[in-house]
């Protein structure tokens, strides 16, 4: 059983990372993960383990996480990475090995698979422009 002090110190942690990695996306949004890693001096927070991520725009499920502070970014591994995401209206799922994030840009790489329209696209790399937040 965990104690009180640990459960306050997760939630407090958790709290905190939301405070800290709010400036990435101007929209809301939401991670879980078995656990969580603050490195200050590099300014990253890593997440590990059953790592969901979901936003208006994109939700996927992933092995590993890393928020970048320092330059607004998120990278993310699994084997693979299950995603979706909106185009146009449209809810467009997917797979891959590798997932990135830049700004409003959505990257793709390594086993990529998009299933759209009953359609399947096979490649090893993606790019795809996310909505513009207001």
């Amino acid at each position: 059983m965990k104690s009180w002090k640990q459960m306050f110190y997760k939630n407090f942690f958790l709290l905190l990372l939301f405070f800290l990695t709010s400036k990435v996306f101007s929209t809301e949004y939401e991670i879980k993960a078995e656990m969580v890693e603050i490195d200050t001096q590099n300014n990253l927070v890593k997440y590990l383990e059953k790592v969901t991520f979901y936003s208006d725009e994109i939700s996927f499920k992933a092995n590993k996480l890393i928020v970048n502070q320092n330059n607004e970014q998120i990278d993310a591994s699994g084997s693979p990475i299950e995603l979706s995401f909106i185009e146009n209206g449209e809810e467009i799922n997917g797979q891959a090995n590798k997932l990135q994030i830049i700004q409003n840009t959505l990257f793709l790489r390594d086993n990529v698979i998009i299933f759209r329209q009953g359609n399947e696209i096979k490649t090893q790399e993606v790019k795809i422009i996310l909505k513009e937040n207001d």
